[in-house]
């Protein structure tokens, strides 16, 4: 029986143990939404008594990393007559709204979708660069303690912020976003300063903050990756952020996960070389450009590798078509011996799941804890 839980976490991290290897549900939250819907109860079920869990937590109160002062982000929900949730965030000023983001939650899924972005025009731009001395927003390390409480031994929390270029990127049109990284670089190269100071003194703030353990996971580099960018622009623009926050979590010894969709090959040895624990979630090929064997060659042991299972096979795929991508997958992983997380790539987050969905996520689960 493979070990799961937070002592095989702890173990990997430590470097105790290589093999086999330890088995999570990506994404998945029994404790959380999960949890709360009956489609997920046998999947939920199986991974608290099978496997271990990385639940995400948001200390953060935003992506911009902005505190609620003379300057501040307040948020109002409502509800739309077809039962939509929208979610309304104003930045304020002295006491007045000057910008507006929304966004839409429909009752079958748990995840929010932006249908008006911050930044829409040249002069909600000019509006926010004209913003100065804004507090950087203080952490809620209590999310952290709960989550980490009703994990007990099962895991540790996920805490998720975005990096800066994803915070950034996500306050424009995407197509207006990277249009103006060429044609108004400074602009944009003030945004991404100003965003990166604050979200840097966020994440110390947490680190020195929290009492319990838990893996600080950082967002949005698919945003400065391949096909977006090239290696040596992701280096002009993310790489003080990375190695910054990397030494931050190694004077705390917090471990640190970096989240990256997409082609990843490019940059592995950079994030390995920055100290990052965890890299995640490796997708194959075609979605990615490198396999689980290649990453495990690439990390050399300076830390481990998390996924290998595309999502669109988990949700989509034959019975047949899961069990020999996850024996594959662990016959790479097995060739290259090194730390590896079995998981998927992402979680579904709608409800009710399908039954092909469940089926195959149980399937999954099963044939990772053999081994």
């Amino acid at each position: 029986m493979v070990k799961q839980g937070k002592e095989a976490l702890f173990d990997l991290l430590d470097g105790r143990t290589l093999w086999p290897p330890v088995v999570v549900p990506f994404g998945l939250d029994p404790f959380g939404w999960h949890g709360e819907k009956e489609s997920y109860r046998d999947i939920c079920t199986y991974a608290i008594n099978h496997c271990t869990l990385l639940p995400k937590v948001f200390p953060f109160a935003n992506s911009l990393c902005l505190d609620k002062g003379k300057i501040g982000i307040i948020t109002d929900t409502t509800i739309e007559k077809d039962g939509n949730l929208i979610r309304k965030s104003e930045i304020i000023k002295d006491g007045d709204p000057i910008l507006t983001m929304e966004e839409i939650k429909t009752a079958e899924d748990s995840s929010w979708k932006i249908r008006k972005r911050w930044l829409e025009n040249e002069k909600d731009i000019d509006l926010f660069i004209s913003l100065k001395n804004i507090t950087p927003c203080n952490p809620k390390a209590e999310v952290i303690e709960k989550k980490a409480e009703q994990l007990g031994n099962h895991g540790l929390p996920y805490a998720e912020v975005m990096d800066p270029f994803g915070a950034v990127c996500e306050m424009f049109n995407t197509d207006s976003f990277y249009i103006k990284l060429i044609t108004d670089n400074e602009q944009i190269s003030y945004l991404l300063k100003t965003t990166e100071e604050r979200i840097i003194k966020s994440i110390e703030s947490l680190c020195e903050k929290a009492k319990s353990p838990f893996i600080l996971r950082l967002i949005g580099a698919e945003f400065a990756v391949p096909p977006f960018l090239n290696r040596s622009d992701f280096l002009k623009y993310e790489e003080y952020f990375y190695k910054t926050v990397a030494e931050i979590t190694d004077e705390y010894n917090i471990p640190s996960a970096f989240h990256c969709h997409g082609p990843v090959k490019d940059i592995m040895d950079d994030v390995w070389n920055w100290g990052y624990s965890i890299m995640e979630p490796f997708e194959p090929p075609p979605r990615g450009n490198v396999t689980i064997k290649e990453a495990l060659q690439s990390a050399s042991g300076r830390g481990i590798v998390l996924g290998g299972l595309d999502d669109v096979t988990i949700i989509n795929g034959t019975r047949e078509e899961v069990k020999n991508h996850v024996e594959d997958c662990l016959s790479q992983a097995r060739g290259a011996n090194g730390p590896f997380i079995l998981s998927q790539t992402a979680t579904p987050f709608y409800n009710p799941i399908s039954d092909t969905a469940k089926e195959n996520i149980l399937l999954f689960l099963e044939l990772g804890n053999a081994g």
